[in-house]
């Protein structure tokens, strides 16, 4: 009898599929009689005929077996259109009487799996048992904590209530670690989700209202058509080995076959395709992690110093109030519709090293008069525009944390500016308002909080121990490279025999292969063992130092980084024009040429470890360019008007509790001369590295005007003709262009679900003039007055589950409010009552209630406030300048317009001008200085200039 696990016999029938009409093929391995592994191989033929495995893949997976202590228990192949049971050839081919061979047939669309014993040309059947698989188990345990939670009610004792489930959201029943609690509406959520993907599949509603519903979820599109990125929240880089393999598994399965770690150490799993959306969503729920939150306006991954907890700097380990204020936050309905994403970041010491001072609102540890409190900041960011954060709380107790987060989402939430996106993020709002006013508010909502029955904020302490027992013998390594590995990457915790390994990954990409291995390896040494850090690796804890040889065999076979010097794992390049829609340049092939470059140097790297050089792929900060020692930022640019990629260097960054500063910009130089650049500058500082205390130093005091001296020798590039090397991106087979380049989409949501609605009313007014069928009007009719009702709802932060709560809704926000005249309140009750006899009669209402919330919809102010609402208006300085500079010039302020209608406003002035005529316009920075010149530029038109005043942009167009 062969027993395998469920996911592994799923794992061969989606290989089957993918590899038809052609056999797929590959080893089951077993451990303590039961299948636990699957190699995936190559058809060596490439035969729909028969399968031949690769010999080298063999002797590779034969080897990996056995290291790991399986048995080769079996070998697998597929029949595309054929049934599951021996061909002549399968049992030629087969050579070893000792295992089995399980084959799966296609054949008329059924997936039939089946196993045979093959001894001397003689087959016999073999049974087949369905073993539970480990997360069956953790179904099991989740049904669990669904009783406990029933019985949690029932406690008088609100702290011990709380307490409780913070120790049981660490560890289930079925053993299951997870760091954070996700609510239990987030299953009925992913149902919804799978509704709106059903419907959208079949035609039922807009591409544009699904990425309403899935941005939210942390699923965006790719450059690629059809694929989506999926993205898994795990705050404070916490992750345990068992969803580490969880994940690998997903993307081996449903994506591109690696995981990407993210800044914020959150988890990515790319090419995913919509079909497969829904379930990747639900098996990661299943082990205890969530999407919702990765993307959209919402509170999103909450980060923390990797090193919290182990450091012997530390104040005191933050860790436990990043993973409780992430349950709390996640928990609450309102955290996915603040104006923008709220982000948020714990620090373990003044060093900062989770960007605290950067984010939205962030928390840096601090003890006074004994007691265990945080320094707090806010209204920082990265983006467009970044921001240091400002001093909020010299000092705040650690149970107030949850109060002050809760208070500044408030204040966003009521006065950030819903209408622009480019101006939407907190640091904006802290901006217009001036810091008296913003305290004044936070302070408004933070006092109004404090007089309601508040639940107290409970933290668990994590515990940085070793495992109890390792189940493997430690391995002792006596070698150069082994002690240089130690000196770069493995750090004392300040837990006595304990250490911490770095492990640099390229990139953040992770093969799910090596991810898989990486996990198979930690599970000996407890849950509490690894991390995702801001520089996109991996860091393992609580290692026993008896075991860093083994520890050293696992991380050189699976990072070529890790027999590098330190600097390199420091170094970050965002996915760029790869996959995202807004790249402009190819920055993860510039990383590479760099390191290609420094690699034939004689450069001594392992003098710079701590040095950041950070790559970001266009103005946003998403490669942290802003926060790096030295950074980058890609720009298109032009010789003779073709275009060229290109990169502005940004320099000196500080991040420090009590002294944080930007990166200043200091010159540009061309993609194809960066790596010479990075040499040549690294060249310069190590020679006179002795004299400054820092990089920053450096900088201040003469590395500026060596970086404007390195720039000058590569100013002049050559023509197009000359070399056509510097007109092609790294890594790019054609010229490059900002072709592809699309409208970004973190601030999916409000406006495209207003606009659903809008757009659907508007139709449906013009269909009614054609309509003779009685329910084809009684339809329109009803449907025109839904979308009406439920078309500002989302400006009340209500997002309605059914056609009754939307009037009912309504009616409640908008009738009884006074925002809607209350003569349509007899129209929203026959609505909801579906008398369509009477709503016929009331025809005229319908076409009036359709006018009279597209005029209320027009009357929005910036923050979704409505001007019969009494509200403390912001006075803002008028700083539009609308003097023409002459008679020939026409003068356009598009500022606060968003693309592509700016462009589309454009393009009409321009079709009334004359060729020659000038045309000024002011736009918004971000997209619209982005998008609408090259669009102008590709109808034929003349960019003349373009001037950055403030935080907009004045561009002057001749007609073409």
């Amino acid at each position: 009898m062969l027993k395998i696990t469920e996911n592994i016999i799923s794992g061969i029938i989606d290989h089957a599929k993918k590899d038809s009409p052609i056999e797929a093929c590959g080893y089951l391995a077993e451990k303590e009689g039961v299948i636990i592994h699957q190699y995936r191989m190559k058809n060596a033929d490439a035969s729909d005929i028969h399968f031949s495995l690769d010999p080298e893949e063999q002797f590779d997976a034969v080897r990996d077996i056995r290291a790991k202590g399986f048995k080769l228990a079996a070998a697998y192949h597929s029949h595309p259109t054929t049934p599951a049971r021996p061909s002549k050839e399968d049992i030629r081919l087969a050579y070893d009487p000792d295992i089995s061979y399980v084959i799966v047939s296609l054949s008329d669309g059924s997936e039939t799996l089946k196993s045979f014993k093959i001894r001397n040309n003689y087959v016999e059947p073999e049974k087949i048992e369905i073993v539970q698989d480990q997360q069956e188990g953790f179904r099991n345990g989740l049904k669990q904590i669904a009783k406990s939670r029933s019985e949690d009610e029932n406690h008088t004792d609100l702290k011990a209530s709380i307490s409780d489930r913070i120790r049981r959201s660490q560890k289930t029943e079925s053993g299951l670690v997870r760091f954070y609690e996700i609510p239990p509406t987030f299953e009925a959520e992913i149902d919804e989700l799978e509704a709106q993907i059903q419907r959208f599949n079949e035609g039922e509603i807009p591409a544009r209202e699904l990425k309403a519903r899935r941005v939210p979820f942390g699923v965006y599109a790719q450059r690629t058509k059809g694929t989506y990125m999926v993205r898994v929240r795990v705050p404070g880089g916490c992750v345990t080995p068992f969803q580490l393999n969880t994940v690998a598994g997903l993307s081996d399965r449903y994506g591109n076959g690696s995981i990407h770690i993210t800044t914020r150490q959150g988890l990515q799993i790319h090419d995913v395709v919509l079909k497969n959306i829904v379930e990747v969503i639900r098996q990661l729920n299943e082990v205890g992690l969530a999407t919702r939150g990765g993307g959209g306006n919402t509170v999103r991954n909450i980060t923390a110093s990797w090193n919290a907890g182990i450091s012997e700097d530390e104040v005191f380990d933050v860790t436990p109030y990043a993973l409780s204020l992430t349950s709390r936050l996640i928990a609450e309905p309102d955290s996915w519709l603040v104006p923008r994403k709220y982000k948020i970041s714990f620090a373990n010491s003044a060093d900062d090293n989770a960007g605290a001072t950067f984010n939205d609102l962030g928390f840096i540890a601090h003890v006074k008069n004994g007691a265990k409190g945080f320094r707090v900041y806010v209204a920082g960011g990265m983006g467009l525009k970044p921001q240091v954060a400002h001093l909020l709380h010299d000092f705040i107790p650690a149970d107030q944390t949850y109060m002050v987060a809760k208070a500044v989402k408030q204040l966003f939430s009521k006065y950030g500016n819903r209408r622009n996106k480019h101006t939407a993020r907190l640091r904006f709002l802290r901006n217009k308002l001036g810091r008296d006013k913003f305290v004044e508010l936070y302070h408004q909502e933070l006092e109004e909080l404090k007089k309601q029955p508040v639940e107290p904020f409970i933290v668990a302490n994590m515990d940085n121990e070793p495992a109890p027992s390792i189940p493997i013998e430690p391995v002792e390594i006596r070698s150069p490279d082994f002690d240089l590995w130690k000196h770069r990457f493995v750090r004392k915790q300040r837990q006595p025999g304990l250490y911490s390994v770095l492990i640099p990954v390229l990139l953040g990409d992770l093969s799910s292969e090596y991810a898989i291995e990486l996990a198979d390896f930690l599970i000996n040494f407890g849950e509490n063992v690894l991390r995702c850090t801001t520089q996109q690796n991996l860091n393992i804890r609580n290692i026993p130092g008896d075991y860093l040889g083994n520890v050293y065999q696992v991380v050189v076979a699976i990072s070529d980084m890790s027999t590098g010097p330190e600097f390199m794992a420091n170094c970050i390049a965002c996915t760029g024009a790869n996959t995202c829609t807004l790249g402009i340049c190819l920055s993860q092939g510039a990383l590479q040429a760099i390191f290609r470059k420094l690699k034939k140097s004689d450069l001594n790297l392992d003098e710079i470890s701590d040095l950041k050089l950070h790559i970001s792929g266009c103005p946003d900060t998403c490669g942290l360019h802003s926060t790096a020692d030295i950074g980058f930022h890609g720009k298109a640019a032009r010789k003779n008007q073709i275009m060229y990629p290109a990169y502005n260097i940004v320099a000196g960054s500080v991040t420090k509790d009590g002294h944080s500063r930007l990166a200043r910009k200091i010159d540009m130089i061309s993609a194809r001369d960066l790596p010479d650049f990075v040499a040549e500058l690294l060249n310069h500082y190590l020679n006179k590295k002795d004299k400054y205390a820092s990089f920053v130093h450096y900088i201040d005091d003469c590395g500026e005007a060596d970086i404007r001296t390195i720039c000058d020798k590569y100013r002049d590039i050559p023509n197009f003709d000359d070399d056509k090397k510097y007109y092609f991106d790294w890594g790019a087979k054609e010229v490059f262009s900002v072709v592809g380049m699309g409208i970004g989409e973190c601030s999916a949501g409000l406006f495209d679900l207003i606009n659903v609605d809008r757009d659907l009313i508007k139709k449906l007014r013009e269909e009614r003039k054609s309509f003779a069928d009685s329910s084809k009007i009684d339809e329109a009719l009803y449907k025109m007055t839904f979308s009406s009702s439920r078309m500002l709802l989302i400006a009340r932060g209500i997002e309605a589950q059914s056609d009754r709560e939307v009037f009912n809704t309504f009616d409640k926000h908008f009738i009884e409010a006074g925002l809607v005249d209350k003569r349509f309140k007899k129209l929203i009750t026959v609505a909801r009552n579906r008398d369509f006899e009477q709503l016929r009669n009331m025809e005229h209402q319908v076409h009036e209630l359709t006018t009279a919330m597209e005029a209320l919809y027009e009357s929005m102010n910036d923050s979704l406030r409505f001007p019969s609402e009494k509200e403390k208006q912001i006075d803002e300085s008028d700083m539009r300048d609308r003097t023409a500079g002459n008679d020939q010039e026409v003068f356009r302020d598009y500022r606060g317009v968003a693309c592509p209608m700016n462009f589309v406003k454009v393009k009409l002035d321009l079709a009334m001008m004359t060729t020659g005529q000038t045309l000024k316009v002011l736009l918004d920075d971000g997209e619209p200085i982005e998008n609408v010149p090259r669009s102008v530029a590709d109808e034929g038109h003349e960019i003349v200039e373009q001037k950055k005043t403030d935080d907009y942009w004045a561009v002057l167009i001749r007609k073409g």
